[in-house]
């Protein structure tokens, strides 16, 4: 085997456009720009081209975020922006196992008609109450925001709170109150150095599938088991298009960002 010589020289020319070359084979620049004076030659590659190379990095860590909040009744109220253009004031409560929304709100969403979603009953102060389950397209604090979360509404939600800021949105990071500086710290939930797709890893992509799927199995094994009545049954069938519908979005997403099938699940 031969191997070809190898030169250190690196040739710069320009052409009739007065655009910038760089090329270290001779025979690549055309004869009408070889004249002497015109050409110029380099030691080394060249520090910057007209031409950049665009190269191709792994995903950077999430951010973190640091959010104003206010001080109520010994919780913290917050800011938000539901769906790109809807504000309220909700109150963080990583007890709560979603966003819960003021009825008012509910109606400025759209969510009238209680008949086109599922049900859910929720214990309140004020009893039992069966409200709505819904997905919300966006919830925007600050800088930081969550697509296609779950939500619900409730009708005891009166005077300066909107609602509770519940774990469909909290549940993305790794939450920290800082009450001296009236500060909520949202982190990521993922290490750092972790590979990530759409600033998630693979933990959080395998959770979310697993639990839209176990969602749908548990309650078309309910649905095919168990004697009900006529409004039970067709809430458990609008129950399973719910979680059909944030699966069908998420894996959507999931190939928007090329993630792997290993890290699926389907019912």
């Amino acid at each position: 085997m031969l191997a070809s010589p190898s030169h250190s020289a690196i040739y710069k020319w320009k052409d009739e456009n007065g655009k910038t070359h760089f090329t270290d084979n001779l025979s690549k620049i055309p004869p009408q720009y070889r004249k002497k004076g015109e050409l110029k030659t380099m030691k080394g590659a060249p520090a910057e081209t007209s031409d950049p190379v665009k190269l191709i990095y792994p995903e950077k860590q999430s951010s973190s975020y640091a959010i104003p909040v206010k001080p109520y009744k010994g919780h913290f109220i917050v800011e938000v922006q539901i769906n790109g253009n809807i504000k309220a004031n909700l109150m963080v409560d990583t007890g709560a196992t979603m966003v819960i929304l003021s009825e008012r709100l509910g109606e400025q969403l759209g969510i009238n008609n209680k008949k086109d979603f599922p049900l859910m009953s929720f214990n309140t102060a004020g009893g039992k109450v069966e409200s709505p389950l819904f997905v919300l397209e966006s919830l925007k604090i600050g800088k930081a925001e969550v697509f296609g979360l779950e939500a619900s509404t409730n009708p005891n939600f009166t005077g300066n709170v909107d609602g509770l800021l519940g774990m469909s949105f909290l549940g993305e990071f790794k939450v920290e109150i800082d009450r001296e500086n009236s500060k909520m710290l949202l982190k990521p939930t993922a290490e750092r150095g972790e590979e990530l797709w759409d600033g998630h890893n693979e933990a959080w992509w395998k959770n979310k599938y697993q639990t839209y799927v176990q969602n749908m199995r548990k309650l078309r094994h309910y649905v095919n088991k168990y004697m009900m009545s006529a409004k039970e049954y067709h809430n458990s069938r609008k129950m399973i298009a719910h979680y059909a519908k944030l699966h069908e979005a998420l894996d959507k997403r999931a190939d928007q960002v090329n993630l792997p099938k290993k890290y699926r699940s389907y019912p």
